[in-house]
C-alpha cells in the first residue's frame, strides 16, 4: 500500500492550479437518468446495479435533487449544494490545519472574511471553492467522455461500487446509527443514499476512462532519453556524507554570542575531518569525536546510560551523517557545490555558518536513479472488514493455504485476488502493482519487496498497518528513472487531451448556490476516511514551478 503523504509539507500553490487532492470520498454527484433507471439504483447494495444500470443520457434529471438546490450541471450530469457542500468542507477539513501553522488561516473566522493571498485579490473561501469546481469539472468532464465515447461500468466496476457503498453501511452499523442518520451526519445536510451511489458510478466512470487514456500512451526508449537529456536535473541525485561543528556560546552569562576558542576549536575539527580520503575514513572520524563528546548524542545523563546505549546512540549518529539520494537543487551553496559537474566523489568542502562549520563529502556525485522498480500482487485483508487483527489474519492464512493447494500460479494468485482483496487500488487488476519505486509503499511491505534475496515467484504474508497481505513477488520492473520519466510523459499527454475535452464539454455553476455553502467544523479523521474513492491527483494542468516544488517535497528535501 501507498504511504500515506498527510504529514508532509505541501505546496499549495499547486493545488490551487488545478490538481486534483485525495478529497475522500466526495458523496452525492447525482447522474441525470430515466426515472424507471432511477428505481433500479435506489439500493446501495443490489445486485440490479450492472453496467447497464450506468447509462445516463437522459437529461430528465434525477428527482432526488431539487432545481434550486443544483450547484453544478452539465449536459447529463448534476450535483447538488448538499454535496457541493461535502466536498467544499472536506477540502477545508483536510488543509485547515496545514493553512493555520504556515498561512496564518484564522480558524475562528469565517473564510470569506480573510485573505488567501496579500495583494487580497483571493479570499480563502475562494480557494477552497476554486478546489471544489475543479474537481466538479474533472469528474464531469471525464464522465462526458465516457459516455460519447460509449464506455460503461462493467460487473466488476459494479462489485467495486457496491463494495463502497457496503463500507458506508458497515460504518453506520458500526456507529450504532441508522443509514439515513450516519449519512446526514457524516456527508451533512440534504445528502442521500440515491446520491451517493449515484456519485459512487460516476467516480468509477471517471476513473475508469482516466485509467483507459492513461494506459494507452505508448513511448519508446528514445522517448524517455530524449526527455531524460531535456529535463535533466529534474531527475538527477547526489550522496553525501555530513557533520556540523557547533560553536554555538551555551553559557547562559555570557556577554558574546560568539567565543572565539570554541569557533578555533570547531573550525579544527571541521578541518581534519575534511581531510578525509573516503566515506570510511569521515565516519570513523566522526565515530572517534562523538566517542570523546557523548554528551552530543545523549539525551539524557550519562550516568543513567550504560556503555552499550551510548555506544548505540554513537553509531545512529554516525549512520545519519549520510544523506543518499538527495534530489537536485542550486539554491543553496551546499547545492550549488555538491551538483557542480566539476565534482568529483569523495570531495570535501567545510561551509561556515553563523555558529557552526559544516563539513560535506559527496560520496556519489550527480547520477540518474537507475535502481530497478518492482512488480508484485497483493491481496490484502483488512481488520476493519473482518473485526479484528486475529481475524484478518486468519482470512489471509486460509486464503494463502487456499492458493497453495491448487496450481499456485500467478494467474490463480490474480483470481483470489480479485476475489478477497480489500484495497481498492488494485481490485480490478488482480492485486497487480507495477513499477514500484524503492520506498513508496509502506515499510513492511516496502522490506519485503526489495529483499535483496527476492526472486519471481516468491510469496508470504506481510503485515503492515493496512492489515494483512498475501504477497506475490512478479519481476523486476524498470529501472527508477525511467518509471518518472514515464509518469511526467503520461501526465503531460493526459493533460493534453484532457484541456480539449475541456473545451467540448461545459461545466455551468449556479454562483449563489455555490455562495450560500459555508464552512464547518470537521475533524481530520472524517476527511481522511475514505480517502482511496478520490478522482486520480494526476488530472492536473499545476505550474512548473509549483510542480518542481511539490516533487522536491515528495522526495524528503
Amino acid at each position: 500500500m501507498v504511504k500515506n503523504n498527510n504529514t508532509k509539507k505541501r505546496i499549495l500553490a499547486c493545488l490551487l492550479a488545478g490538481t486534483i487532492i485525495g478529497t475522500t470520498m466526495l458523496s452525492g454527484c447525482s447522474l441525470f437518468g430515466s426515472e424507471e433507471g432511477n428505481k433500479s439504483e435506489t439500493s446501495a447494495s443490489s445486485t440490479d446495479n450492472s453496467a447497464s444500470s450506468s447509462d445516463n443520457s437522459s437529461s430528465e434529471g434525477n428527482k432526488d435533487i431539487s432545481p434550486d438546490e443544483v450547484a453544478a450541471h452539465s449536459e447529463n450530469y448534476k450535483l447538488s449544494k448538499a454535496m457541493t457542500a461535502y466536498i467544499f468542507n472536506n477540502y477545508y477539513a483536510t488543509y485547515r490545519e496545514y493553512a493555520a501553522t504556515y498561512y496564518g488561516l484564522d480558524v475562528t473566522k469565517s473564510l470569506k472574511d480573510q485573505y488567501y493571498n496579500q495583494d487580497e485579490s483571493m479570499t480563502w473561501y475562494e480557494y477552497f471553492m476554486q478546489m471544489t469546481t475543479s474537481f466538479i469539472d474533472q469528474m464531469f468532464i471525464m464522465c462526458e467522455a465516457a459516455d460519447a465515447e460509449g464506455l460503461k461500468l462493467d460487473d466488476a466496476d459494479m462489485e467495486t461500487v457496491n463494495t463502497s457503498m457496503d463500507s458506508i453501511k458497515t460504518a453506520a452499523k458500526d456507529a450504532d446509527m441508522e443509514l439515513d442518520e450516519y449519512i446526514t451526519s457524516f456527508f451533512g445536510e440534504g445528502v442521500t443514499e440515491e446520491q451517493m451511489m449515484d456519485y459512487l458510478k460516476m467516480t468509477a466512470l471517471s476513473n475508469k476512462f482516466y485509467t483507459k487514456h492513461y494506459d494507452a500512451f505508448k513511448y519508446t526508449d528514445e522517448d524517455y532519453e530524449n526527455y531524460y537529456k531535456d529535463n535533466k536535473t529534474d531527475y538527477q541525485y547526489a550522496d553525501f556524507l555530513t557533520y556540523n561543528f557547533s560553536f554555538a556560546n551555551s553559557s547562559e552569562n555570557s556577554e558574546e554570542s560568539v567565543d572565539q576558542d570554541l569557533k578555533d576549536k570547531a573550525k579544527a575539527y571541521a578541518e581534519d575531518l575534511s581531510k578525509c580520503k573516503t566515506p570510511e575514513e569521515f565516519k570513523k572520524y566522526v565515530k572517534s569525536y562523538l566517542e570523546e563528546n557523548p554528551q552530543l548524542v545523549t539525551s539524557q545523563s550519562q550516568e543513567e546510560m550504560t556503555e552499550g546505549d551510548i555506544a548505540a546512540a554513537i553509531d545512529s549518529a554516525v549512520e545519519k551523517t549520510l544523506y543518499p539520494k538527495y534530489a537536485y537543487e542550486v539554491t543553496s551553496e551546499a547545492g550549488k557545490w555538491l551538483f557542480d559537474v566539476s565534482r568529483e566523489d569523495n570531495e570535501t568542502k567545510i561551509f561556515e555558518n553563523t555558529d557552526s562549520y559544516t563539513v560535506l563529502m559527496v560520496t556519489k556525485t550527480a547520477y540518474r536513479d537507475e535502481s530497478t522498480s518492482k512488480n508484485v500482487r497483493h491481496i490484502l485483508f483488512s481488520p476493519d472488514n473482518y473485526g479484528s487483527e486475529e481475524e484478518a489474519n486468519k482470512k489471509a492464512q486460509e486464503v494463502y493455504e487456499l492458493w497453495k493447494s491448487g496450481d499456485a500460479t500467478e494467474d490463480s494468485f490474480a483470481k483470489l485476488a480479485e476475489e478477497y482483496t480489500d484495497d481498492p487500488g488494485s481490485k480490478t487488476t488482480g492485486g497487480l502493482y507495477e513499477d514500484v519505486a524503492e520506498g513508496t509503499m509502506v515499510t513492511e511491505f516496502n522490506d519485503w519487496l526489495f529483499d535483496s534475496k527476492r526472486k519471481p515467484g516468491d510469496t508470504g504474508v506481510v503485515k503492515t498497518s493496512y492489515g494483512y497481505h498475501i504477497m506475490y513477488f512478479v519481476s523486476d520492473g524498470e529501472p527508477a528513472w525511467k518509471t518518472s520519466v514515464d509518469t511526467v510523459l503520461r501526465k503531460e499527454d493526459f493533460n493534453e487531451e484532457y484541456a480539449e475535452l475541456g473545451q467540448k464539454y461545459k461545466v455551468e455553476y449556479d454562483q449563489d448556490v455555490l455562495n450560500s455553502i459555508t464552512e464547518k467544523e470537521t475533524s481530520q479523521e472524517e476527511s481522511e476516511e475514505y480517502y482511496d474513492y478520490s478522482v486520480p491527483d494526476e488530472v492536473s494542468a499545476a505550474d512548473e514551478s509549483a510542480s518542481s516544488e511539490e516533487s522536491k517535497a515528495e522526495s524528503g528535501n
